[in-house]
């Protein structure tokens, strides 16, 4: 599948998913969730008290207790990964692989006619995007301290959807832009929370008419042919 299409049944298979996990009470608890261990520091908890058998990170620094460095220590982790996670995005886009995708994302058809398997390609895609989002939901559920199906409704796919629509297809700072506005401002618009998702459907209507591309287009990159080589 392509285009629409696979759209759809991306969205189709994660209702599915949610729907299967909310009822399997014997392994996501259903509507209650799974508890989530707080994050350690090399064996040093964050809470007040550790458990039986651990050293809170505060009394090991010899320092008072401080509730936001649990949050802060997520953080700093959070930015870090992203840096990696950009660092690879980086090194795979001019790699092989990274050529095939913008391949395959320009033209299915002539990404076939060379030769380059069009299932793989998709698949490797798959599963490097879904291995990050992956990573994304480890924070997030150590932030919350808790997670369960009820985190993920369409809400958080449109948002992802219309993030990835507003920075640009393939941009990357572009979407970490849009990554900053589309989560700050439902807090700016708590008043129209029942009009949120039609508000990001006519914002992603208007971006596609007046910016296809998104905010910030990608910069093809060329490569110029050496003197005495025939192009």
């Amino acid at each position: 599948m392509h285009g629409d299409y696979l759209a759809i049944v991306t969205l189709g298979f994660g209702e599915i998913i949610r729907l299967v996990l909310n009822n399997w009470l014997a392994f996501t608890g259903g509507p209650n969730g799974v508890p989530v261990p707080s994050p350690t520091f090399f064996g040093l908890e964050f809470g007040r008290r550790a458990r039986e058998g651990g050293v809170p990170i505060h009394e090991f620094l010899h320092t008072s207790y401080n509730p936001n460095l649990k949050f802060i220590f997520i953080y700093t982790v959070l930015v870090l990964v992203v840096l990696l996670v950009l660092y690879i995005k980086h090194r795979l886009t001019r790699m092989p692989i990274g050529r095939a995708w913008e391949a395959l994302r320009e033209d299915e058809i002539a990404c076939r006619a060379m030769g380059l398997n069009h299932v793989l390609v998709k698949l490797s895609a798959f599963t490097l995007g879904a291995s990050t989002a992956g990573l994304a939901g480890v924070f997030f559920a150590s932030y919350q301290g808790f997670v369960n199906p009820t985190s993920f409704t369409f809400f958080e796919f449109a948002l992802i959807l219309a993030i990835v629509v507003l920075g640009g297809l393939g941009s990357t700072i572009g979407v970490v832009i849009a990554a900053f506005v589309l989560t700050v401002a439902p807090e700016l618009l708590r008043g129209f929370a029942e009009y949120r998702v039609l508000l990001f459907g006519v914002l992603m209507v208007l971006m596609m008419i007046w910016r296809p591309r998104g905010l910030i287009r990608v910069s093809r990159s060329g490569f110029t042919p050496r003197k005495g080589v025939a192009p």
